[in-house]
Formats: structure tokens, sequence, C-alpha cells
């Protein structure tokens, strides 16, 4: 084996050996004090059981709303309180993007039987929609799988990704009860009902390895 290439081997060892170490795991996403950026709520492929209102207000209106409330009631809509983070960096330009392509045709469902859970790649082709080039660290969204009005419930799947990779790390299905006046009102009361669940704890009980005693 010539020099030249014994160097070439050794260059891609390190590369590959760097690479893994840098690699994010459930563990990394959960620590405590860690810093994440919160892209809102992405509800592009999100479907809507009799809301009583038209895809159009909802997608126009509503959902914008919705994540600008996240904003604006930030001490409520408490995600760096919810998931022990020390920092919370709130970076909507992506799910505001994405969101105004809802489409009615996949939207609009008229019972609760059309509703099914997104399978893994439907997440993760998902998340490589998002502009991440420029971004490093931890991305966390919540994608909203279905608001549905007679069920009095909706379900959302809580991503943490890495970035600029896209590489979806950790993705948990949970769900929110609806309660207020108003539509913007009543659907992200579903938000607050998860951050307010005791979601870090269960988050930790599924994911992290239990100690022994």
């Amino acid at each position: 084996m010539t020099n030249n290439l014994k160097l070439f081997w050794a260059i891609g060892f390190i590369t590959i050996a760097a690479f893994c170490s840098n690699a994010q795991t459930p563990a990394d996403v959960l620590k405590h004090g860690s810093s994440v950026t919160f892209f809102g709520v992405d509800y592009s492929k999100c479907k809507g059981v009799a809301l009583g209102a038209s895809t159009e207000e909802m997608r126009d209106k509503v959902f914008p709303a919705i994540n600008m409330l996240l904003v604006v009631e930030e001490d409520k809509y408490d995600v760096k309180k919810a998931l022990l983070k020390s920092q919370v960096i709130i970076d909507l330009n992506d799910v505001n993007r994405i969101n105004t392509l809802i489409n009615p045709s996949i939207f609009d469902a008229y019972s609760s039987k059309e509703l099914k859970p997104f399978v893994k790649d439907t997440i993760a082709q998902m998340i490589q929609l998002y502009n991440l080039k420029d971004k490093t660290g931890i991305g966390l969204v919540f994608i909203a799988e279905y608001l549905d009005k007679p069920g009095t419930t909706a379900a959302y799947n809580l991503v943490y990704f890495s970035m600029p990779e896209g590489k979806v790390i950790l993705s948990e299905r949970e769900f929110g009860t609806p309660k207020g006046f108003g539509m913007r009102n009543y659907w992200a009361y579903t938000i607050y009902d998860i951050l307010k669940s005791g979601l870090q704890q269960k988050l930790e009980m599924k994911y992290l390895p239990k100690k022994s005693k």
C-alpha cells in the first residue's frame, strides 16, 4: 500500500469517526439545559375534521395566528420550561412558508375514520423541505397530523432533528385537547395542553435508558 493510499484511508477514517462522534441521539436532544431552535407548528399535511371553517380561513388566518401566538405569548406557550432548555430560538420562517401551500383536497376530512398516523418517511420528507443550510444545532417542530373537532382532540408529532442535515433524531406522537373561544385560541390550546402535560418527563421515560440501581 502506497503512502498516499494510506493517507487517504487515514483521512477517511478520521472523517467518519468525527461524524459519528457528532451524531445526535435522543439523549442529546433531551439533555437538560441544552439549546434548541423551535420552528413552530407545521400544518402542511394536517387534516381538519368538521372544523366549522374553510381550508382557506385556516390556512391564511388561523394557522399563522397560532404560530404568532407562540411568539407573543412565549411565557404561556413555554417550550423552554416544558422541555428544560437553556435557550429556545423561535424561527417561524419555514413553517409560515410551507403552511401557505396547504391544499384543500388534502386538508378537508369528513370523518375521524380518515385520520391515520404519519409514517416515519413522511415526517423525514417534511423536515427536508426546511431551509436549514445556514443553521446548526438541534431543531424542534410540532408537525400537526389532524384537528378533529367532533373528537375534541388534535394530534401532533413532536420532532427533534439535526441541522443542517435535517435528520430526524426523535419523533413522538402527542395529543392535545382544544379549549377556549375563537378558532385561534381553541386550537392553540392543544399545544398548550401538550406542553403542560409533563412532556419532558414522558419523553425521558420512553427514550432514555433506565439507570441500574
